[in-house]
């Protein structure tokens, strides 16, 4: 007897449900969708390739980077503080110590470059100053903010610079102060731009 003996749409003795006209009783049944086999070659892949992609980015970034750099212009000298006593003092003339509102004493040679001696000063405002002496003049003042370098570009005879690493001669230099360095690059570069 499995009590359906008069209602056959009545639990059994065990409280199952009687198979309804699919065959299967009523009640928890087990899920048997069969399931994608590639969901589980997907989750086993996928923290490959995204650790693939990233040794790619980094690889990419880090070219990038690398050719940035090589194509940045290579100063073709370096300028330092010169604590020579017999270099003098910079030939100040009135009209530029009143315009920076500097002294002889606020420069700071860093000798010379070619016919030109290069010189920098600190103004009261803290801007940072180039200034350029040919002949015993001073010909070019350059100032900027003080969290920019001052450059200072210029275009003289060639015979007033050393010629380029190339033996060619130049007549474009330019000046950058840079902490408590002078950097001299030359143009024109044969790829454009100063070297």
């Amino acid at each position: 007897m499995n009590g359906r003996e008069h209602d056959p749409t009545a639990p059994d003795a065990m409280g199952r449900q009687p198979p309804t006209e699919g065959g299967q009783a009523d009640g928890p049944a087990l899920d048997t969708t069969p399931q994608d086999p590639h969901n589980g070659r997907v989750r086993r892949i996928l923290p490959w390739v995204i650790a693939a992609g990233a040794v790619l980015v980094a690889a990419v970034t880090i070219g990038v980077l690398a050719v940035n750099e090589s194509s940045e212009p290579a100063p073709v000298a370096q300028l330092t503080p010169q604590a020579d006593p017999d270099q003098g003092a910079i030939p100040l003339d009135d009209e530029t110590a009143t315009n920076l509102g500097v002294t002889e004493a606020d420069f700071v040679s860093y000798g010379s470059y070619g016919a030109l001696q290069v010189w920098s000063a600190t103004t009261p405002e803290a801007k940072r100053c180039l200034a350029m002496v040919a002949e015993n003049r001073i010909i070019m003042v350059r100032c900027s903010a003080p969290s920019l370098d001052p450059v200072a570009d210029l275009d003289f005879p060639p015979e007033m610079f050393p010629p380029a690493p190339s033996g060619e001669p130049t007549s474009q230099v330019r000046f950058v102060l840079r902490d408590e360095l002078v950097e001299v690059y030359l143009a024109p570069n044969p790829e454009g731009g100063f070297y």
